[in-house]
């Protein structure tokens, strides 16, 4: 018994050194593949980063302000439903033109590789690093996709058992739980919502993931298409701006369900833990 101890404790020993040598040299892979950018191409990536951050500074901003009035919108306590609509679009019609320069800005980075490079690049080396750079932000053409997703899963429910968003450990849970003091009823209504809306937006979410997919390979192909591109793009904005609709229809069925001391600790809580309503568009 005790050989047998002493083999499977070397045999062990042996597999975890084995499983860091082959870390190791991952990483050393990977930095050997950034390494590769020369000093010139790495200035050249630099100044289009700058570029970009110039050219959608006005366009971020703004698109900060209509976030702010989104979150002002929503939590009156009568809701202007043509108003926060209109808001929606308004915020959705940025976001749409950010990522369409930022396609541009990607294209412009590809540019500057040479051909070993851009097959590198197909193959998942560490060069996506460097012209993945500049979002300054921005979610890109993942928005509204597995935020979206959480959300349906998550937009009642950190109000009736104090697991949603912000929730954190033990103590955070049970110190949110029930946070409203829900009925037993009103949590069966709230289940209903939220299976409801996850079957109403399930197309659509399933759509944009496949849009974000394509959109992966094209961008990573040899001779990605720009007309593609921005239709892809084009799509998946109408998909969000949908969504984000979708999702204050919700909100406005759940504050059926909610008394009036509940509405006001709800309205209260809106701006912080409705957060991915803001960030899926």
């Amino acid at each position: 018994m005790k050989k047998i101890a002493i083999i499977g404790m070397i045999c062990m020993f042996f597999v975890a050194g084995t499983t860091s040598l082959y870390a190791q040299q991952g990483r050393k892979g990977r930095n050997i593949q950034k390494s590769t950018l020369t000093d010139e191409q790495k200035e050249q990536m630099k100044e289009v980063r700058i570029k970009h951050a110039s050219e959608t500074k006005d366009l971020r901003n703004e698109l900060n302000e209509l976030q702010a009035r989104q979150k002002t919108l929503v939590s009156a306590n009568h809701p202007n439903k043509k108003e926060v609509y209109a808001n929606i679009d308004k915020m959705s019609s940025i976001k749409k033109e950010l990522n369409l320069q930022r396609v541009d800005m990607r294209l412009e980075m590809r540019s500057i590789l040479d051909e070993e490079q851009l097959l590198r690049v197909g193959n998942g080396s560490g060069f996506k690093h460097e012209m993945k750079k500049g979002k300054h932000g921005q979610k890109g053409m993942r928005q509204g996709i597995g935020n979206g997703k959480r959300h349906a899963a998550n937009c009642n429910k950190q109000f009736c058992d104090g697991t949603g968003v912000g929730a954190k450990g033990k103590g955070a849970n049970m110190h949110n739980r029930n946070l409203l003091d829900l009925s037993d009823d009103q949590k069966e209504q709230m289940k209903d919502l939220r299976i409801a809306h996850m079957k109403d937006t399930k197309s659509l979410r399933d759509e944009a993931e496949l849009i974000r997919l394509k959109q992966k390979q094209m961008m990573t192909s040899e001779n990605p298409s720009m007309s593609d591109l921005k239709t892809n793009v084009n799509r998946l904005s109408e998909i969000q701006n949908q969504l984000a609709k979708k999702r204050f229809d919700n909100q406005l069925e759940i504050r059926k369900i909610l008394d009036e001391d509940q509405l006001v600790l709800f309205l209260n809580r809106s701006g912080k833990g409705f957060k991915h309503g803001r960030r899926a568009l």
